[in-house]
């Protein structure tokens, strides 16, 4: 069995600078600290050899899945979204999170350093499910959806306390997004819906015309945290992200579910068309402790860090 999105890997350029952000914005706190070297990581992660870092797990207290683990690298790198001139190019993109109230999440984000690509605006996601949207930048450039939902009773996201949640979703652009919806299903994941969104072009900074196909998946018996947001440009074709999307590049390197059998989760990857981009490894890295891991290029170079406690 292949769990929701235990944890997600993004490169910072300051360590200290991206923590208190994330404290300050959605209260989020330390939950585990670590010296990132060696070679099991150096192949687990496609670092470049004697590259090291210090790490910092992130998240709401309490929280033990849906986790922020920063990395500080001791070799500078550049934003490999770039100026997001190319936003439309393929592989995770962004960090999404729920907020009680989204124009006072927003301004605690600004007032902490981060800056506005989109102000709030309204769209309805299903029958019984509306949100307030906005896309924000942390202070290294990487994309933060922050978002209200409103959520009619019965709903699946109704359940809510309020605070700011753990990452709910980690955004991928794909080439294909039924193709990359059947590969995540076939990982055992579930439609919580798709949609197509149009006539949101200058929300998303669009050409005319495109419209967003959006499928939004999660792994039965899990939080509905931790899901995978499928997102495809329709008719605004781009191009993988995977060699740039490497250490110390700032960025989404990976996400991490947890299988109990990675062996059989290796095998299931590749049969579905996904490609080793390590082989297994055995390290001790926070959130998950002692584990067996391997990372795999998803069908758009999107990078899966598969791991299996011991």
């Amino acid at each position: 069995m292949i769990s929701e999105l235990r944890v997600t890997t993004v490169a910072v350029a300051d360590l200290e600078r991206s923590c208190s952000f994330y404290a300050e914005t959605f209260a989020y706190r330390r939950l585990a600290e670590a010296a990132v070297a060696g070679r099991e990581v150096e192949l687990l992660w496609r670092m470049p050899a004697g590259l090291t870092g210090r790490a910092a797990v992130m998240g709401p207290e309490g929280a033990a899945t849906g986790l922020l683990r920063l990395v500080e690298f001791d070799a500078p790198g550049e934003p490999y979204w770039g100026d997001y001139s190319r936003a439309h190019d393929y592989g995770h993109y962004a960090l999404n999170i729920r907020v009680d109230e989204i124009h006072s999440a927003v301004a605690r984000l600004r007032a902490a350093g981060g800056r506005t690509k989109s102000e709030p605006a309204h769209w309805t996601v299903t029958s019984d499910l509306s949100a307030w949207d906005s896309l924000s930048y942390d202070p290294d450039g990487n994309v933060l959806d922050v978002f209200q939902l409103e959520a009619a009773e019965g709903s699946a996201l109704a359940d809510y306390d309020g605070r700011p949640s753990e990452l709910q979703t980690v955004a991928i652009h794909v080439s294909d997004a039924r193709a990359s919806a059947d590969f995540y299903a076939a990982l055992g994941y579930v439609e919580l819906y798709d949609k197509l969104i149009e006539g949101m072009e200058s929300f998303f900074r669009l050409p005319p015309g495109t419209g967003l196909r959006n499928i939004n998946m999660y792994a039965p018996g899990s939080p509905l945290s931790g899901r995978v947001e499928i997102a495809q440009y329709v008719g605004f074709p781009g191009a993988p992200q995977r060699d740039r999307a490497v250490p110390p590049n700032l960025g989404i390197l990976s996400v991490s579910p947890a299988t109990a059998d990675l062996a059989a989760t290796a095998a299931l990857v590749t049969r579905l068309g996904g490609e080793p981009a390590s082989p297994p490894v055995e390290l001790d890295l926070p959130p998950y402790g002692p584990a067996l891991a391997q990372s795999f290029f998803g069908l758009d170079g999107e990078v899966l860090e598969f791991h299996q406690p011991l």
